[in-house]
């Protein structure tokens, strides 16, 4: 009798979380409800039953501790406390699931997901720069304030509700003992497959996603589901990259990709010759610019009236560009990790791991400009304690390295650096006095959030732009902010650029972003407007034709693309992919381009192109693992 009544008390525990949960489903649809766009009530009605039978699984796995700590022991001795821990562990299950759902909110407008791998990656971010940025961006003060009031709301309520007396059968109370006795593992099997008996016909997390809207699918994940994705996702990434590789199964990846099993090391099994006409003219100077969050999307015909990338239209009519491009990773660090090793993300941290022994990894982009005999300079518009980045840089092929707090005049700093132009004006004096040919890469900051940089005073057209943006796009100020910096990044990157030019005639620039997938201002996003980067060669003799309309790639073909571009014909240099001029195919992490089409790799059907991803990941993991 004892385990019936406790069991009903379990039982208001799981309808209250459970309904908590749909609460906080319908609320997220309700904040982000412009971006729902052409999302009729069925898309709704599904994402909401996929959610209700999702957060099942989420429910059942809350309220199994007070069931198993409280209500087992309960029925065994009379004197337990299975009403106590009740309690307590349901106003934690509580409490924690109304934090989840406060924090979602600026997660999502960051990443336009819900928790994902990015939860890990920034565990090891600059935490100075995000509280800062929580803070001054994302109202960190009020927020916590409105979880705090929430939470004490919601389990005030709880505890009331579970005060509530419960039904005691009069009579055959060992029958609803034994009936409660078979419903309970039962039970547990319809919650554990997400309102089925069958993982068959479950929602798991990973097919949860069955609309074609993207805060749709991120709603049908209630945040213990998409924060078990964030876990489940990366455990996988690094179990994968971290996974015992043998002799053959190397040789076969390298053979696939073109390489030399027989060579002694990777970096001679991708030995390449320049076959290209290189140009004119040896650059002193050949500058990289890595741009933070410079997308697509402005450059895209539903968006290019804003008139937020000038610069990029100006490259575009000038130098050789492709929009059939994908950044390495989706965050600064993996991008940047595959410029410095050239090898694609993995999912491990290789910043913190590789060249620490001394071995300086080949096919990256260091390495290789050091081959044609530049000196090698890296410029960070933020500070050296960022990822380990001055540590890594150096050990990667950089001769020097140097960041924001070496600039005389700070400008209007964020907490992530100086402004963009302060950081360019800095470097422009130092290329002033080369003497050797240099190689400058240089990774900006301005375009991050917290949005806080005086872009009006820069000239930032704010009226104009706002009357021209399109009505999927709000004229808040938060989202005009945003779009000003964008406007900044581009606008002080062409002054550069520009100004360089006239130091330097025979500059050779790459301009691309280090990644793009934070465009949530609009509804009905494309893979292109939401994932998709763009790419420039601009200098003196860079042809127009170039890159033709059929190039696809990645910012790992860049190095061996200036390779082809600065060497004479016929000499040797190393890369795990061809140039650009050779590639009409790209991946990263997560997507792929064939074909001008852009897609997520789950759903890509070209086997063979399947299996040089693969390959390529292959080789990266065991480069990683043996880098001793």
């Amino acid at each position: 009798m004892r385990f019936f009544k406790s069991l009903q008390q379990d039982a208001k525990l799981f309808l209250y979380i459970y309904i908590l949960l749909m609460v906080f489903r319908i609320a997220f649809l309700l904040i982000y409800s412009g971006q729902l766009g052409s999302a009729g009530t069925g898309d709704i009605v599904e994402a909401l039953w996929l959610g209700a039978r999702i957060s099942l699984k989420t429910t059942a796995f809350l309220v199994a501790f007070p069931f198993v700590f409280g209500t087992i022991p309960y029925a065994i001795w009379g004197r337990w406390p299975a009403g106590c821990i009740r309690a307590m562990l349901g106003s934690v299950a509580v409490g924690l699931m109304t934090l989840l759902f406060v924090i979602r909110i600026p997660y999502y407008e960051i990443f336009h997901q819900g928790f994902n791998i990015m939860l890990f990656n920034g565990m090891k971010d600059d935490k100075a720069a995000i509280w800062d940025t929580a803070v001054k961006q994302y109202q960190f003060w009020p927020r916590l304030l409105g979880a705090v009031l929430l939470m004490a709301l919601f389990i005030w309520l709880l505890q009331k509700i579970l005060r509530t007396p419960v039904w005691q059968p009069r009579r055959h109370a060992r029958i609803w003992t034994g009936l409660a006795i078979v419903f309970v593992p039962v039970f547990a099997i319809f919650c554990r497959f997400g309102g089925a008996f069958h993982s068959d016909s479950g929602v798991p997390w990973e097919s949860a996603a069955r609309t074609r809207y993207v805060v749709l699918n991120e709603a049908i994940l209630d945040d213990g589901q998409a924060l078990y994705r964030a876990y489940s996702t990366h455990k996988r990434a690094t179990e994968k990259a971290l996974r015992p590789i043998s002799g053959d199964e190397l040789d076969a990846a390298v053979a696939r990709l073109g390489g030399n099993p027989d060579a002694d090391s990777i970096e001679s099994a991708f030995a390449r010759r320049t076959t290209a006409a290189p140009l004119a003219r040896r650059p002193h100077h050949v500058v990289v610019i890595l741009g933070e969050n410079y997308a697509l999307w402005p450059l895209l015909p539903e968006y290019r009236a804003l008139g937020l990338a000038k610069t990029g239209e100006w490259l575009e009519t000038n130098g050789a560009h492709s929009y059939h491009f994908l950044p390495n990773g989706n965050g600064t660090m993996t991008s940047l990790n595959g410029f410095l090793t050239g090898l694609p993300d993995v999912g491990l941290y290789v910043n913190y791991t590789m060249g620490k022994h001394g071995h300086l990894d080949g096919l990256g982009i260091g390495a290789t400009m050091k081959k044609m005999g530049y000196k090698t300079v890296f410029w960070y518009g933020g500070l050296r304690s960022w990822q380990d980045i001055e540590h890594f840089t150096l050990r990667e092929g950089f001769d020097e390295f140097h960041c924001a707090d070496e600039l005389p005049e700070q400008g209007e700093s964020s907490s992530w650096g100086v402004p963009d132009g302060v950081l360019f004006d800095g470097i422009r004096e130092q290329m002033k006095g080369d003497a050797q040919d240099t190689f400058y890469f240089i990774l900006t900051t301005s375009n991050h959030p917290p949005f806080a940089y005086n872009v009006d005073a820069e000239g930032f057209p704010r009226d104009e732009v706002a009357a021209k943006l399109p009505p999927s796009i709000p004229t808040d100020k938060a989202t005009m902010d945003q779009l000003g910096h964008i406007w900044y990044a581009d606008k002080v990157m062409g002054d550069f650029i520009r100004q360089e030019q006239k130091d330097d005639p025979s500059t050779l620039f790459v301009v691309t972003g280090d990644h793009a997938e934070r465009f949530n201002f609009a509804s009905d996003v494309s893979l292109w407007a939401l994932s998709g980067i763009p790419c420039y060669f601009y200098g003196d003799g860079v042809r127009q034709d170039l890159l033709d309309e059929q190039m696809a790639g990645s910012h790992l073909q860049i190095a061996p693309t200036l390779a082809e571009l600065i060497q004479p014909t016929g000499r040797l240099y190393t890369s795990l992919l061809p140039p650009l001029m050779k590639s009409d195919r790209a991946f990263n992490h997560r997507l792929y381009i064939e074909d001008g089409e852009i897609g997520e790799q789950k759903n890509l059907t070209d086997d063979a192109f399947r299996q040089d991803i693969e390959a390529a990941r292959t080789v990266a993991s065991w480069v990683v693992m043996h880098d001793k």
